[in-house]
């Protein structure tokens, strides 16, 4: 009986490993519908308010190709094309004024990145977008 509940779990430990194994700049290519966009505010660096925002299928989607060039979509309309580059987890986007870190889990992707506020240098802000891969 035991070796009967082990066998599962070998399996999926050995899938789960293979799947890490995969590098970001292969892992991320696809098209990715984005589920929440959180927005936390800071002022001098204390925490003053966090927001977050789901989105509906297809109402906000990136795709990512191999060849270092992307889709933005808004509700399945071309809304934008961009280029990016990958350096370890850090993507520097085209048009972008910060650059966007990135992590992958399974088919969930997450990026963050940070900005100043432009009149109140003492207002900071955190962005953090999680998407589904859809293809």
């Amino acid at each position: 009986m035991k070796r009967l509940l082990l066998t599962p779990l070998i399996f999926l430990a050995v899938i789960t490993s293979c799947e890490k194994d995969v590098p970001l700049s292969k892992a991320i290519i696809g098209r990715w519908n984005v589920i929440s966009k959180t927005q936390v505010t800071y002022n001098n660096s204390v925490k003053k308010d966090l927001y977050t925002l789901y989105l509906l299928d297809n109402e906000e989607t990136y795709e990512f190709a191999s060849s270092g060039t992307g889709i933005y979509y808004q509700n399945e309309d071309v809304y934008g094309l961009f280029s990016w580059t990958l350096n370890g987890n850090a993507m520097t986007v085209t048009g972008a004024t910060s650059t966007w870190n990135f992590t992958i889990d399974n088919d969930i992707l997450e990026w963050t990145y940070s900005l100043t506020n432009d009149t109140d240098p003492t207002i900071t802000y955190d962005f953090i977008y999680s998407a589904k891969k859809s293809s």
